[in-house]
């Protein structure tokens, strides 16, 4: 994955530990064996996709139960529903947090407002995570996770769910070598239709709405296309949906200034999830990608993706003014298989950093603290 490999730093973690973190010891891999893998929460939105990916992924992962947050009052876009996990133990979050059950990876499912609080005791706790998003409404909580992770070189991975895309990393890739020339324009789209009747209400339960909710995605694959310098300046136009009641946050245009550049996010809750798009201009052509991944697969508790046409390929549109070997001036198309998950990718390389094959890059932790004071800027904070 591009983006990865760009953060990884040279170093090689050697040793093996089949015993559960321990406070006073820095994280070593688990060595060549599977990971054994909690999922802490039901609430969150992306719980269901996260728990269906480590369901196959059974090369990499065993798992060991789950933790119910379901009787929580913390806000939530629809009711989690236990029976389906019942197949698997239902675990006490304190047994894991005092290591009386055994543990390599903790995924962070909770509701959006406790994913910070949640994530800190686990972080304290020496367990290796991979936490959902949004980050908290202030860059105190996380970047104090995060700190306790970096210092002991817990492996910390945020679940921005494009990171292992493969035609978005190309897309990524192409605009930040140069290859469309100095890049002036940044166009993503991540409308959606999922939520409602209650979408209104539970977006207006965070500052700045969808913008909060969603544009960190985008926010999080743009920056790199500048070697992750923060723009001048972020922000957003926040209005209501058609539709929606006039206080409600849930039609969002969010704006990165550049020098340069200009990038924009949009994201409206009554458009069309699966013609999400995504172009980027430059002074020697255009990158273009729509759709940006397969709908049907897409495991979200609500959603209108029943009846999509069937997609077994993802198609980067690249027009070029002139040469830019290997690619020719005019139209390249740039193919890639259509992935069956869109979590799956990531989880396979956290389980390859578990097991020691590849460094935990210690560049993330300084990317994600970077994405996260962005986003909080795109709502206007």
């Amino acid at each position: 994955m591009w983006r990865t490999i760009a953060l990884l730093a040279l170093v090689v973690f050697a040793g093996c530990t089949t015993s559960g973190p321990s406070v006073a010891e820095k994280w070593k891999p688990i060595g060549n064996r599977k990971a054994k893998v909690v999922l802490w929460g039901i609430v969150h939105n992306h719980a269901r996709g996260k728990f269906e990916a480590l369901r196959k992924l059974t090369n990499d992962y065993e798992i060991v139960g789950w933790v119910d947050d379901s009787a929580s009052t913390a806000m939530r876009m629809q009711e989690p529903k236990p029976e389906r996990y019942a197949k698997w133990p239902k675990i006490d979050g304190a047994k894991v947090l005092n290591h009386e059950i055994p543990c390599d990876l903790v995924v962070v499912e909770c509701s959006n407002s406790e994913l910070v609080e949640v994530s800190t005791k686990l972080a304290l706790a020496g367990y290796p995570m991979h936490m959902d998003k949004p980050l908290g409404t202030d860059l105190v909580g996380f970047r104090k996770m995060s700190n306790i992770c970096e210092s002991r070189n817990i492996p910390l991975q945020i679940g921005y769910m494009f990171r292992a895309n493969e035609a978005i990393n190309k897309v990524v890739q192409l605009a930040h070598d140069g290859v469309i020339g100095e890049v002036f324009g940044i166009d993503a789209d991540l409308n959606h239709s999922y939520g409602y009747p209650k979408y209104p209400e539970y977006a207006s339960a965070y500052p700045g709405g969808t913008a909060y909710l969603l544009a960190c995605h985008v926010i999080e694959w743009a920056m790199p296309i500048f070697d992750d310098r923060m723009p001048d300046r972020t922000y957003s136009i926040v209005k209501p949906a058609p539709g929606d009641p006039e206080s409600a946050p849930t039609h969002v245009l969010t704006i990165m200034e550049w020098p340069r550049c200009v990038a924009t996010i949009r994201v409206c809750s009554r458009g069309t999830q699966p013609c999400r798009r995504i172009r980027i201009d430059g002074t020697d052509g255009t990158i273009e990608l729509e759709p940006i991944e397969d709908f049907r697969t897409v495991k979200h508790t609500t959603g209108l993706n029943e009846g999509l046409a069937p997609a077994d390929k993802l198609e980067v549109k690249l027009f070029l003014k002139k040469d830019k070997p290997p690619y020719k001036a005019g139209l390249n198309r740039i193919v890639f298989p259509m992935p069956k998950d869109r979590y799956a990718g990531q989880l396979q390389e956290l389980a390859r950093i578990l097991r020691g094959e590849i460094p935990n890059p210690p560049g993330l932790y300084e990317h994600d603290l970077k994405v996260h004071k962005v986003s909080l800027d795109a709502c206007n904070l």
